[in-house]
C-alpha cells in the first residue's frame, strides 16, 4: 500500500504539470472577495468580505451536478477558493459535519485524517496534528494546536465546548502557522467559522434527532433582516445523551446559544457584534480498566509486559467504565504503593472534594461566554479589520481516573484579545497585509487531586500577556508565478503563582506477607486511607510526620512558587512560491517556522520549561480535471520538531507523583497527503484521502527520580540505572528511535454519495470508511498503550424534496461496533494499573430538519 500511494502521488504531480489544455477552469467563487492573484476570479484585495452577506460555501454547484463545489476559505486572512489557497488545509463543510455526526471537537476525527482529538479529564480536549499536540492539558500548559472560533483564539482547551452549531465550515490547517495566527500554533490550527447574518433575507432552520444511548439533540437558527442595512441571526443548540460507557460516563450534555447583529453602516463601513453562551453538564469522559503491572525484578520484556514487570489483565469489558460493580471490585484489589493499602470507595468523590455534597459519579458544571466585534472599514489604502473579543469561563467539575480523583473546585478563566489588520490595496504587482495582535489571559483556580496515597490541594493564579506584529507580502512576478513572504514577531510574558499542600501517607511497618502492614486486616479496624479525608487540608506541622491510622504516618509538604515571571519571544516566518500550472492547477512550495512559548508547572522538581520550535517544508499541488469533475490534491511534507514539550504525570524528587511539563524531545515528521474527489455522474460523488506519516523520534530522554525506592521506572523505553545506590535514585529514560505519539503510519478515508430521484423527491445514500493504523496513545509507551489498527464504517440515507426544504435521515455510525482505543493511562500510584478510554460504540438514530 505504501508503494501504491507514493507512486500515485508522483503521478499526480506529473499530471498536474501537463499543459493547460488538459484542464478546465475551476468554477469561480461566488464571492465579492478576491481569489488569489493570477486566477480567473482575481479582484481587488480590499473588497469587502462576503461573510455577512452570503454563505462562503458554494455547495449549490455540487448539488446541481455541474461539477465539484468550490469552498471559500479565509485561512490566509482573505476569501479565496480552497483550491487556490496554497496552504495545507482540510475543509469540513456543513453537509460533511452533519453526515459525520460532528457535534463536538472530538468528533472531528471522523472527517480529517491528519487530526486526532481525544477527551481528557473533565472538560479538557486534546488535539494532535501529525503527532504534534498535548497528551495532558491543564490550566498551566498551552495547547500546541491553535483553536479559533469566529476568528478568536481560545487559550484554554476547555473553551472549545459548545462551539459546533450553526456553522459555515471548519478549517483544519496542518503544520506551523507562525505568521498569520494568534499564538502557539506549532502543529496547526482549527478554525471554527459560524454562519453569519445575511442582509435582506428572512430564513432559518430547525433540526432534531434521536439515537442510541437516549441521544437527543436539537438545533435551530433564524436570520432576520432589519431594513436594508442590518441583519440579526440567532442560533441555539441542545444535546443530551446517557453516555456510551456502561457506568454512564462518556456522555454529552449541554446547551448553547449565539446571537449576532450585522450592520452595513455605509458603503465602506460594516460592523458585526456576536455574543455566545454555553453550558456543559453531565458526567464527562470515562475510561475502563485493562489490568495492572506486578513488580517482578529481572523479568524480560515481552509482548505484554515491560522489563521487570508482569502484566496481569483485569478481564473487564472495554466499555464498562470505572464505576460499575465489576470495576469497583477489581479496583479494591489493587495495592497503593508506599502506604500498602487498598483504595477506599472510589465513586464517593464528594467525600473529600465537596463537604455536604455526595457525587456518586463525576460531574461537570461549566459555563462559557464571550462577546466580539468585527469592524471592517474600506479606505484609500485598503481594508482595515478590527476584531476585539472578551471571553470568560467558570469551571466546577469532578472527574477521575484510576490514577487519581480530581476536583476543579473553582476555576475562572478570562481572556481579552484584539487583532487589527490592514489588507492593503495592490501596488503594481505587490499585494500586502500587516497587522498586530494582543492577548491577555488570567486564570484563578483551586484544585484537589487525590492519588489515594497522596492528596494535593492547589491554589493557582497564572496569566499571560502576548503582543505580536505580523505581515504578509505577495509579489506577482508573472500572471502565473508568485512569491510569498510572511513574518511575525511574538513576545509572551507569563506569571505563575501557586500554593500547594501535599499530604503523603507512609507505612512504617513492612507490608504483607513479611509484616502486618498498616491498614486493613482483622487486627486493624477501621482501615483509613487518604481518599477518606475531608476536602480541606488538615492542620499539621510542615513535613510531619504525624501518626495516621495504625502504624502509619502523614507527611505534609507545603510548596509556594514565589510568583515567578518569565518572558519568551520569537521571530517566525514563511517563504513560499506559487505557480499556476493551468487555469485549474496550482503548484506550491513553502518553508515555515513556528514556536510555542515556555511556562511553569506546579512542581518543585520541574518548575519551568522552555519554548518548543518547529520548521516545515511543504511541496503541494491542487488540481481540477475533466471539466471540473475530478479533483486531485497532493502534499509532501517534512517537519523538524525540536525542544518538544511534553506534559505528563511523573515523580518528584520527594517520591510524590505530579503533573508537569518537560522539554524532552526532538523528532522528524514527514509524509504525504493525497486527497481526491470525483463527480462520476450528476448523482454520484466519490471521495478519498490517504495520509502516510513517518513520525520518528530523534531524541526523547528524561530523568525519573524515585525518592528512596529501588523500583525501576515503568516504561516501554530504554532505562539507564542510576550511577550509585544513593537514597535519591534517578533513572534516565530514553525513547529515541520510536514513533511519535498519536502518529498512525497510515490514515485512510473513503466515501461517497449516491442520489436517486423518486418522483418529486430525492434520496441520497452516504457511506464513509475510515482506517487508522497503530498509534502510541500513552506517555509511558507500554504494550497496552498501543491502539492497534481500527476501521470504522458509517452509513446514512437521507430523503426529502429536491429543494431540501425538509429532510429525514437515518444513520448508523461505527456499523461493525469496532472498539477503537483513544488514550491509555498508567497509574503508578494505584497498583500500577492501566486504563483506556475508547471512541464511541456503534450508534444509530434518525434526524430531521426543516428550512424556511
Amino acid at each position: 500500500m505504501k508503494h501504491l500511494v507514493l507512486t500515485t502521488s508522483v503521478l499526480a504531480l506529473a499530471v498536474a504539470a501537463q499543459p493547460a489544455w488538459a484542464q478546465s477552469a475551476t468554477t469561480a467563487p461566488q464571492s465579492s472577495e478576491p481569489a488569489q492573484a493570477g486566477s480567473p476570479a482575481a479582484a481587488d484585495p480590499a473588497a469587502p468580505a462576503p461573510a455577512a452577506d452570503q454563505p462562503a460555501t458554494t455547495e449549490a454547484t455540487d448539488r446541481a451536478g455541474a461539477g465539484l463545489a468550490d469552498i471559500i476559505v479565509t485561512a490566509q486572512r482573505r476569501s479565496e477558493s480552497a483550491q487556490r489557497a496554497a496552504v495545507a488545509i482540510a475543509v469540513v463543510t456543513p453537509g460533511v459535519l452533519t453526515n459525520a455526526g460532528v457535534v463536538t471537537p472530538t468528533t472531528l476525527n471522523a472527517a480529517v485524517p491528519a487530526l486526532i482529538v481525544t477527551k481528557a479529564g473533565g472538560a479538557n480536549t486534546s488535539f494532535f496534528v501529525r503527532g504534534v499536540g498535548n497528551f495532558t492539558v491543564n490550566a498551566y500548559a498551552d495547547p500546541a494546536i491553535a483553536f479559533n472560533v469566529d476568528g478568536v483564539y481560545l487559550g484554554r482547551p476547555t473553551s472549545t465546548t459548545g462551539t459546533f452549531f450553526d456553522l459555515d465550515r471548519v478549517e483544519v490547517l496542518k503544520g506551523p502557522q507562525g505568521t498569520l495566527y494568534g499564538r502557539n500554533a506549532t502543529g496547526g490550527a482549527v478554525n471554527v467559522i459560524p454562519a453569519k447574518p445575511i442582509l435582506g433575507e428572512f430564513s432559518g432552520y430547525v433540526r432534531g434527532g434521536y439515537g442510541r444511548f437516549d441521544a437527543v439533540d436539537g438545533e435551530a437558527a433564524v436570520n432576520i433582516p432589519l431594513g436594508d442595512r442590518f441583519a440579526f441571526r440567532a442560533a441555539g443548540k441542545v444535546v443530551h445523551d446517557d453516555g456510551y460507557n456502561r457506568d454512564g460516563t462518556n456522555d454529552e450534555v449541554g446547551q448553547a446559544v449565539r446571537l449576532q447583529l450585522y450592520g452595513r453602516l455605509s458603503d465602506s463601513l460594516s460592523v458585526r457584534i456576536a455574543a455566545d453562551y454555553s453550558h456543559q453538564g453531565g458526567v464527562g469522559p470515562g475510561a475502563s480498566f485493562n489490568g495492572s503491572l506486578r513488580y517482578t525484578p529481572g523479568s524480560p520484556a515481552t509482548a505484554a509486559s515491560t522489563a521487570n514487570y508482569t502484566y496481569i489483565p483485569a478481564n473487564i469489558p472495554a466499555y464498562d467504565g470505572l464505576h460499575t460493580a465489576r470495576s469497583q471490585a477489581y479496583f479494591r484489589t489493587l495495592v497503593i504503593g508506599g502506604a500498602f493499602i487498598n483504595p477506599g470507595t472510589f465513586p464517593a468523590l464528594g467525600e473529600f472534594l465537596k463537604p455536604g455534597q455526595a457525587y456518586a459519579y463525576p460531574a461537570l458544571d461549566n459555563d462559557y461566554r464571550g462577546i466580539l466585534a468585527e469592524v471592517s472599514l474600506d479606505t484609500g489604502i485598503g481594508q482595515f479589520t478590527f476584531l476585539p473579543a472578551y471571553r470568560k469561563s467558570t469551571l466546577d467539575s469532578v472527574f477521575n481516573g484510576p490514577a487519581f480523583a480530581a476536583g476543579i473546585n473553582t476555576e475562572e478563566d478570562r481572556q481579552y484579545s484584539a487583532e487589527l489588520r490592514l489588507q492593503g490595496k495592490t501596488i503594481g504587482p505587490i499585494e500586502w497585509l500587516i497587522g498586530g495582535y494582543y492577548f491577555d489571559e488570567s486564570i484563578r483556580a483551586q484544585y484537589t487531586f487525590s492519588q489515594f496515597q497522596i492528596n494535593v490541594f492547589q491554589n493557582i493564579a497564572t496569566g499571560t500577556k502576548s503582543v505580536a506584529g505580523f505581515g504578509r507580502i505577495v509579489a506577482n512576478l508573472t500572471d502565473r508565478l508568485r512569491l510569498v513572504g510572511g513574518a511575525r514577531y511574538t513576545r509572551d510574558r507569563k506569571r505563575f503563582d501557586y500554593v500547594a499542600d501535599t499530604l503523603v501517607e507512609i507505612c512504617s511497618r513492612p507490608p504483607p506477607p513479611n509484616g502486618p502492614g498498616c491498614f486493613g486486616g482483622p487486627s486493624v479496624t477501621p482501615a483509613r486511607s487518604l481518599d477518606q479525608l475531608p476536602f480541606a487540608p488538615i492542620p499539621m506541622p510542615n513535613r510531619g510526620p504525624v501518626p495516621f491510622g495504625t502504624a502509619g504516618n502523614l507527611i505534609l509538604d507545603n510548596q509556594d512558587s514565589g510568583n515567578p515571571r518569565e518572558a519568551f519571544s520569537r521571530f517566525t516566518y514563511r517563504a513560499a512560491a506559487e505557480y499556476d500550472l493551468g487555469p485549474a492547477s496550482l503548484l506550491y512550495v513553502s518553508y515555515e517556522t513556528g514556536f510555542r512559548s515556555g511556562g511553569f508547572s506546579a512542581s518543585a522538581t520541574y518548575p519551568t520549561y522552555q519554548p518548543e520550535y518547529i520548521t516545515a517544508l511543504t511541496l503541494g499541488s491542487k488540481n481540477r480535471f475533466l471539466d471540473n469533475r475530478l479533483q486531485v490534491n497532493v502534499e509532501l511534507f517534512r517537519w523538524k520538531y525540536t525542544n518538544q514539550q511534553v506534559s505528563h504525570f511523573g515523580f518528584e524528587a520527594s517520591g510524590a507523583t505530579n503533573l508537569f511539563t518537560e522539554n524532552i524531545g526532538r523528532s522528524t515528521i514527514q509524509g504525504v497527503d493525497f486527497d481526491t474527489q470525483l463527480r462520476a455522474t450528476p448523482t454520484t460523488l466519490l471521495r478519498g484521502s490517504v495520509q502516510y506519516l513517518d513520525n520518528r523520534i530523534d531524541r526523547f530522554a528524561y530523568t525519573n527520580p524515585f525518592g528512596g525506592t529501588n523500583l525501576t521506572p515503568v516504561t516501554g523505553c530504554r532505562v539507564s540505572a542510576p550511577a550509585s545506590a544513593a537514597a535519591q535514585q534517578v533513572y534516565t529514560v530514553d525513547c529515541a528511535g520510536q514513533r511519535g505519539y498519536n502518529s498512525p503510519r497510515w490514515s485512510f478515508n473513503a466515501g461517497g454519495d449516491q442520489s436517486f430521484t423518486v418522483g418529486d423527491y430525492r434520496a441520497t445514500l452516504t457511506g464513509e470508511v475510515r482506517y487508522r493504523s497503530n498509534r502510541v496513545i500513552g506517555f509511558e509507551r507500554l504494550p497496552q498503550q498501543n491502539s492497534g489498527d481500527d476501521t470504522t464504517v458509517d452509513l446514512s440515507v437521507t430523503f426529502g424534496p429536491a429543494d431540501e426544504r425538509w429532510m429525514l435521515t437515518g444513520y448508523v455510525r461505527n456499523l461493525f461496533d469496532v472498539t477503537a482505543a483513544a488514550a491509555a493511562q498508567f497509574s503508578g500510584s494505584t497498583g500500577n494499573s492501566i486504563s483506556t478510554n475508547y471512541y464511541p460504540r456503534r450508534s444509530y438514530g434518525v434526524r430531521g430538519s426543516v428550512k424556511f
